[in-house]
C-alpha cells in the first residue's frame, strides 16, 4: 500500500515562485538527487521545524512575506505529514507569542522555502533524511546503468 499523499497549494507572486525555484535547485544540488517539488517544500518545513520558535517569530516579523505571496496557484504533491509539521509550527508560534496573529500555512511555507538557501548543508541533509523516512517520494535510483544506451 502506498503512503498517504496530498496536494498542497502555494499562492505565490513571481518573486515567490523564484524563491521556490531557487530552493528546489539548491536542494537538488545538496542532495545530488532529482526530487519532487513537494519534497522541496516538505524539507523546507522540516528544517524550519527544527529552528527555535523565537527565531521563527523574529523571521515572520522581519520578512516581507506578503511580497512573496500572490495570486498564482502552484500545486505540489507531498506526504500528508507536511501538513502536520507546518500546523505544529503555527501552533508553537501562537503559544509563544499569543499577542500576535497565528501565521497562515502559506506564510510558513514561504518562510520555510526562504531558509533552504541559508541552511547549513548537514542540517539540510538531516531534514531531507527525516522527510524521506516520513513518507516523501524516494528520489530516482542512482544506478549508473539507468542511463546506459
Amino acid at each position: 500500500m502506498g503512503r498517504a499523499r496530498r496536494s498542497f497549494k502555494l499562492r505565490l507572486s513571481p518573486a515567490g515562485l523564484d524563491v521556490l525555484i531557487n530552493s528546489h535547485c539548491h536542494l537538488i544540488r545538496i542532495t545530488r538527487s532529482l526530487i519532487a517539488w513537494g519534497t522541496t517544500l516538505h524539507v523546507a518545513v522540516e528544517y524550519l521545524n527544527g529552528m527555535p520558535t523565537d527565531e521563527i517569530i523574529d523571521q515572520l516579523r522581519d520578512q516581507e512575506l506578503g511580497f512573496l505571496a500572490g495570486r498564482e496557484e502552484h500545486h505540489v504533491g507531498a506526504s500528508c505529514q507536511l501538513w502536520d509539521v507546518a500546523t505544529g509550527i503555527t501552533e508553537r508560534v501562537q503559544e509563544e507569542s499569543p499577542e500576535t496573529r497565528q501565521p497562515t500555512l502559506g506564510n510558513i511555507y514561504i518562510l520555510a522555502l526562504l531558509q533552504i538557501t541559508k541552511a547549513e548543508r548537514g542540517a539540510l541533509l538531516r531534514a531531507f533524511d527525516r522527510v524521506l523516512l516520513s513518507g516523501a517520494r524516494t528520489p530516482a535510483s542512482r544506478d549508473p546503468n539507468d542511463l546506459a544506451g
